[in-house]
């Protein structure tokens, strides 16, 4: 058999491309440039944007959607600008790829002083192996092919993101692909024994509780698991809450389903229905003091089951070689006994358009996700920022199927307008909807001129409350106060798209009306008043105030 040669970057991209990525988030450096010009001739389209943290968090949501994403910046300078959104893609669990130039071979082995490194020419990989879980730089080219092959590998098994640096010298280097290195990958099994145990433990606690629950969280995306818990609730008549991240893995409309749940972040309704709860499977979820509601508090170990990638604990019992699909899949199937068919006592109500007579009505956080939850159209995405852009989706509420994402764990500002673009280029058939505070809007706004090049058509809403809003509920200063733009004007700026600025609740309701079909990015600056917040973001503020401050000082 004859054995296929390419050039490291000719595979490296072709591999890629194989696993299903389409498209590329990238910003061009000199150590970085004889790859990317691999990146432009392969399949993958490559977007070019203005600043390393968009290129981070693009590729992030696009792998959230997609399942698989792909940043590509030069060394130091572009990939440690980097490293905060790759971060934030290694907590909440984003399978991206970080490709990175690198320094040559041979000025690694004679150590001279070279622009853009900072202590050591290890320095960046290094740093990158606590955001990433495989990294590797491509240094050999008798054993380059199968370390590109193993780290993606990897980044898809773990759903997180992993690192590739390529020396600029070493892309253009002819290398022999391994005969074996497609060879059919051996699938991990569950233990059976360990498997039917777990499961019946788990049958047992269901069977003796009277109000069961589920508790959905992001994983199930993640790993495409959401149909067998849709399923298994369905069948077992057993209620869902989703975690904040995990908002649009259920949809609204189920009859099962009974809100978001985040602590003493929830409505209310479906925070008594979970403290209430017997039995609690926690299916999915990033357990952390958001999921908690940054509460001391923790969940009643005997009462609940925790079921995810990582760990399966069932009570105080915690169960290993096992997998979660396989508990899932037997969960489905396991006798469970026939339930009431459950009935909701507080359904999430759908929110009603608004009448006439309130049109004139002053714009305030509560109402801004009211008006929207009425037009978001079939298969919509909301991407969220933090602060009220995100605590105010709580209230969201849509009777059409729709996709959510956000940085709920992680919460770093910044993350709205540059994922909005990776979710346009991972889903192009969805209408977006970007929902950003004005001060994360100041830190990665100008990202829309990306918008404008490639000519694409979000929808983004500045939620405009002068300030940090969020820090001012937890403690107020002029620490928190921004400069005032004018959030319209950007559209001028980049010679694209309408910005509209809305005060009433009508003006709000007619800006969303047209931009449902605008074929341009559409702004809409929503000026709330200055302290104005959802009721979450409030009980989030108290939250963090007496856990920051517990004397009140």
């Amino acid at each position: 058999m004859k054995k296929k040669k390419q050039t490291i970057g000719q595979f490296l991209f072709d591999y890629i491309h194989k696993q299903g990525v389409t498209h590329a988030f990238g910003i061009p450096g000199d150590f970085v440039l004889p790859t990317f010009r691999y990146l432009e001739q392969s399949e993958i389209e490559v977007i070019t944007m203005t600043h390393e943290p968009s290129v981070g968090f693009a590729a992030d949501c696009y792998a959230r959607s997609h399942g698989l994403g792909l940043a590509v910046v030069t060394y130091c300078v572009g990939g440690l600008n980097m490293l905060n959104s790759i971060a934030c893609a290694y907590a909440e669990k984003s399978p991206v790829i970080v490709i990175s130039g690198g320094p040559s071979p041979k000025d690694r082995h004679k150590d001279p002083m070279v622009h853009h490194k900072v202590r050591t020419f290890d320095t960046q990989r290094r740093i990158y192996e606590e955001v990433t879980c495989a990294n590797t730089i491509l240094l050999d080219p008798e054993t380059a092919a199968q370390e590109i092959v193993r780290v993606v590998e990897e980044v898809k098994k773990n759903k997180r993101p992993g690192y590739i640096e390529v020396p600029f010298d070493m892309v253009d280097m002819e290398i022999t692909i391994p005969h074996n290195l497609y060879k059919e990958k051996i699938e991990p099994a569950s233990d059976k024994e360990i498997l039917d145990t777990c499961v019946s433990e788990i049958t047992a606690k269901i069977n003796n509780a009277k109000n069961p629950i589920i508790l959905a969280g992001e994983e199930l995306h993640r790993f495409g698991l959401t149909n067998l818990v849709s399923e298994f609730a369905k069948k077992h008549n057993i209620p869902i809450a989703a975690t904040l991240m995990g908002k649009s893995v259920i949809r609204e409309t189920n009859p099962l389903y009974i809100g978001i749940y985040s602590g003493v972040f929830s409505e209310p309704a479906c925070k008594e229905y979970i403290d209430n709860s017997d039995c609690m499977l926690v299916i999915g979820a990033i357990i952390s003091d958001v999921l908690l509601g940054f509460s001391s508090t923790r969940f009643d170990r005997k009462r609940t089951t925790i079921l995810n990638m990582d760990q399966i604990q069932v009570g105080m019992h915690v169960y290993e070689d096992i997998l979660l699909k396989d508990v899932l899949s037997n969960l489905l199937e396991s006798e469970i006994n026939i339930r009431e068919k459950f009935i909701n006592p507080n359904p999430p109500a759908l929110h009603k358009p608004i009448t006439e007579s309130e049109k004139a009505d002053s714009l305030n956080v509560e109402s801004l996700f009211r008006i929207l939850s009425t037009r978001l159209g079939e298969g919509s995405t909301v991407v969220c920022d933090t602060g009220d852009a995100l605590m105010g989706a709580i209230g969201l509420r849509t009777d059409k199927r729709s996709h959510f994402f956000s940085d709920a764990y992680y919460l770093s500002m910044g993350f709205a307008a540059p994922a909005a673009i990776g979710a346009m280029y991972a889903d192009p058939s969805s209408k977006v909807y970007a929902i950003i505070g004005d001060g994360a809007f100041q830190m990665t706004g100008i990202e829309l001129s990306t918008t404008s090049k490639y000519g694409l058509a979000p929808v983004v809403i500045v939620i405009n409350n002068d300030g940090y809003g969020t820090q001012r509920h937890i403690l107020d200063g002029a620490f928190n106060n921004i400069r005032m733009w004018d959030y319209t004007k950007i559209c001028d700026l980049i010679g694209y798209g309408k910005g509209v600025k809305v005060t009433t609740k009508g003006q709000l309701d007619d800006a969303l009306k047209e931009a449902a079909s605008f074929k341009e990015l559409y702004l809409i600056e929503a000026v709330v008043p200055r302290n104005d917040c959802s009721a979450s973001l409030k009980r989030m503020g108290e939250a963090l105030r007496d856990l920051r401050n517990p004397e009140g000082k």
